[in-house]
């Protein structure tokens, strides 16, 4: 009996190294323009159209050109609410063709252009961000980083407006700038020249050497950059929540992936020990019912 618990436990073990190596080959595996849902087999749902007009609590992807086709200009996308990106959702957003719309405007290698001179940076910068300027006027900020550059998220303060209004203005360049490109639902080309562009809230811009005079150094990252997303609520000097993350893929698609819906390596792990202990119990049982 004892020989036959112990074969049963050496194969526990054994499936356990097998399931946690295999969980470690589905993590290496992974790379910055991989969804962590289609990592670990969650399906992605086309989200919420975005809106071609900015209004207060509205989440703007924006963009800067540092070098090559498109210099003096940039982009902004409306994504809609930001409400709409919680911990528990994840989803590829409704843009329309943002891939066309970036090789028209910003050439055919608008991805992976890196001849700024600017070490490790490609040519084109992003980031996304969103405010509560004028609803209840608290003046709560949304931000994405780059968690190679800040592994935290951002820190509250207690006046939060100057960034709140920064922001606003960016929204409000982005309405008077024009018609959506053809195609899309909310992407503009825009002069980078403009006083409140995003670029001029951007560190080298007119604004300071920050982005947008509040997030030290940057929140922007590279195009293949996977970059978290963090809500600071005013009122407090403590750390903002990080709800997901945002990746700009390569054909120009835009998906969101929420905080809850990525396990920890630990959790497979976990799951591995706890599916093959199930199993050791049943072959246990199945042995005994066979004796009796």
């Amino acid at each position: 009996m004892i020989k036959k618990l112990l074969k049963i436990g050496a194969v526990a073990v054994l499936g356990t190294t097998m399931a946690v190596g295999a969980s470690a080959s589905v993590l290496s595996g992974m790379d910055f323009n991989t969804t962590p849902s289609a990592a670990i087999g969650g399906s992605s749902i086309l989200g919420p159209t975005p809106s071609g007009t900015y209004s207060d609590l509205d989440a703007i992807l924006g963009f800067r050109v540092l070098a090559g086709t498109g210099s003096g200009f940039e982009g902004i996308f409306d994504l809609g609410a930001v409400s709409q990106f919680t911990p528990s959702t994840s989803f590829t957003l409704s843009l329309g063709s943002i891939g066309s719309f970036m090789t028209t405007n910003f050439g055919s290698d608008w991805y992976t252009r890196s001849t700024s001179g600017q070490v490790g940076k490609t040519d084109i910068q992003w980031g996304v961000v969103a405010t509560d300027n004028s609803t209840s006027f608290s003046s709560d900020l949304w931000s994405s980083r780059n968690p190679a550059v800040r592994s935290t998220p951002w820190n509250s303060a207690a006046d939060q407006s100057g960034p709140s209004n920064d922001i606003a203005a960016v929204g409000s360049v982005f309405n008077a700038g024009g018609a959506v490109a053809a195609g899309t639902t909310s992407a503009k080309k825009l002069s980078s020249s403009n006083a409140n562009s995003w670029t001029n809230y951007q560190p080298g811009g007119g604004h300071g050497s920050i982005s947008f005079e509040y997030f030290n150094p940057t929140n922007e990252g590279n195009t293949s950059t996977v970059l978290a997303f963090d809500q600071i609520l005013a009122g407090s000097t403590n750390p903002g929540t990080k709800l997901g993350t945002f990746t700009w893929n390569s054909d120009g698609t835009v998906a969101w992936n929420g905080a809850a819906l990525v396990p920890e390596p630990s959790t497979y792990a976990m799951m591995g020990l706890g599916g093959l202990g199930l199993v050791g119990l049943t072959i246990l049982r199945r042995r005994r019912a066979a004796r009796a």
